[in-house]
Parts: C-alpha cells; structure tokens; sequence
C-alpha cells in the first residue's frame, strides 16, 4: 500500500496557526463526498459531524448565514493533479456531536472561552448540501437553524507529553434535534484489523468520508496509532468503526510534510509502514458521560 503526504498553507482569516498538526494520505485516496459512499449507515453518521468555523468567516443575512472563505486553490501553487481545488475552505477543525447538546473535538481546537465565544458549529457544511452560490459577492449561504454557538467549554484537556490526551467536551447553546449523537465504544478495545472510517472537513474543505482506515498500534492507554486519510482541520474528527458504527476515537495529530515539485505543491508517495501514523485519542478516554443527559 502506498502512503502519501499533502502540505497546506493556511491563508484564510477563520483558520487558526496553532490549530494542530498537519495529517497525510495513506494509500490511494480514500477520500470521498458523502454521496459517493456506498455504506448508508457511515452517511448517515456524517449528518452529526460538525465544522468548525470563525465567526468573522459567518455574516447573518436573513435566515440564512454566508460564507465568506476563499477556495483551496487559491491559497498556493497546487499541482493539477491535487483534488478540490474549486472549494471553499471555511473549518478550522472537525467536531461531532455526543450527546443532544454536547460536542466533542480535539483539545487543541478550542481553548478557551475565547475561542469558544468566537467560533460556530455548523452542520451540513457538504457540497452537495451548499447549493448555489448566492448574492452580490456569489458566496454560499446555509441555514441559520444548523449552525450553532459554543455556550460552553464542559472539560478540556490538551497534554504535550505524558498520555498527550487532546480532547475538548463543548456545550452548544441549544438542543440538536434533527439529528441524533454518534454512538460510542464504551469499554474494551476493537479488534486489530478493524476497518475505520475518518469523517470530516480536510483542509477546511466541505465534509469527506475517508474509509478503509487500518489500526496501526493500539498499545497507549489514552490514544491509538491509525492509517487514515487526514489533513490538517481533520483534528477533532470522528474515527468510526465500519462493522460496529462506534466512534472509536478523535483524530489528534499526525504525520506532517512539505513537498515542492517542479515548482508546484503536491502529494509524496511512501512506503508502506515507514512514517508515524495519525493518533487518534480514544473515546473511552474521554469523560464525557458525565455531562450527558
């Protein structure tokens, strides 16, 4: 199996510099839109993931709020050969919801309560979903009713050594009702060749389904080593189980490269098994079950 790096540059105002690591490709690129995706039950899933995105990037018009982002190929020189460059890059990190009122994502994604005053949850930030541009500045626009404030930061936890837990328990302002919370492994570990499937919003780009994930090592407490198809703004996504449909984790941190080729950036082909894997803190970890209903 091959193994590919990808750099991004961030240049959008919404997108933070310390926003976590910066994650790869592992293999062929297994990254898809949700429509593409045969398994119905990991879609439907992907209706409780929820990006990340700066409030300066949301201007309310009405009831429906514009995006204001540039699109991916307008941040470097990308290769041709580097896919979704037409769209827009608005998530700075990845969340998902657990419980009727309650997020989780990755510690390093939210802070404080700055940050957590200043960013939005926003659910069905999908291509398929965004529908036509709109306006005198042709930007899309989403309901207001699937975006959602940060009311409050529950528990938080964000190590650089140690067990290196990264995790951050949110409530929103409001109940989530035409939706429901991602179902969890409660205890016990999965089996070694688990497929996994990562779902979330790569380089601030609409909601991808990456699939056909591999557990690489499962031996710390707090966290497991996986082979996903993660970039930078995965952080904070859910790592799902394809055969139980179990959140399995949080994708943290992975591997981080630059390549220039030929003048133009693009994806790096290694083999298998040579570089670190993405980590993943493990959901049965976290203690979010104490802030559920």
């Amino acid at each position: 199996m091959k193994k590919v790096f990808f750099f991004f540059i961030n240049l959008t105002i919404c997108m933070q510099p310390n926003a976590g690591s910066y994650k790869v490709i592992y293999g062929e690129n297994n990254r898809f839109e949700p429509h593409e995706i045969e398994n119905n039950k990991i879609v439907h899933a992907s209706k409780s993931v929820a990006a990340i995105i700066s409030n300066y990037s949301l201007k309310k018009i009405g009831d429906k709020t514009e995006i204001i982002s540039l699109n991916l190929g307008d941040t470097i020189n990308y290769c041709s050969s580097v896919p979704y460059q037409e769209q827009t890059i608005a998530a700075s990190c990845s969340s998902f919801l657990i419980g009727p009122d309650i997020i989780l994502t990755a510690g390093h994604c939210i802070k404080t309560e700055w940050e957590c005053n200043s960013k939005s949850f926003v659910f069905d930030y999908r291509q398929d979903l965004l529908g036509k541009k709109e306006g005198p500045y042709k930007r899309f626009r989403v309901p207001n009713s699937n975006i959602y404030k940060c009311a409050k930061i529950l528990d938080r936890k964000l190590e650089s050594d140690g067990n290196l837990e990264d995790w951050a328990i949110i409530k929103l302002d409001r109940i989530v009702e035409d939706r429901e919370p991602l179902t969890y492994r409660k205890y016990g570990k999965m089996d070694t060749d688990s497929k996994l499937s990562l779902i979330g919003f790569p380089s601030g780009l609409p909601l991808k389904i990456a699939e056909n994930g591999t557990l690489r090592s499962d031996k710390n407490e707090h966290y497991f080593v996986a082979e996903l198809d993660a970039f930078h703004m995965n952080s904070g996504s859910p790592v799902i189980n394809e055969s139980t449909l179990e959140v399995e984790g949080v994708l943290v941190r992975g591997e981080k490269d630059v390549v220039n080729t030929l003048g133009c950036y693009d994806l790096v082909v290694c083999k298998e098994g040579t570089c670190r894997g993405e980590d993943v803190s493990r959901i049965t970890t976290i203690p979010f079950e104490k802030y559920l209903r």
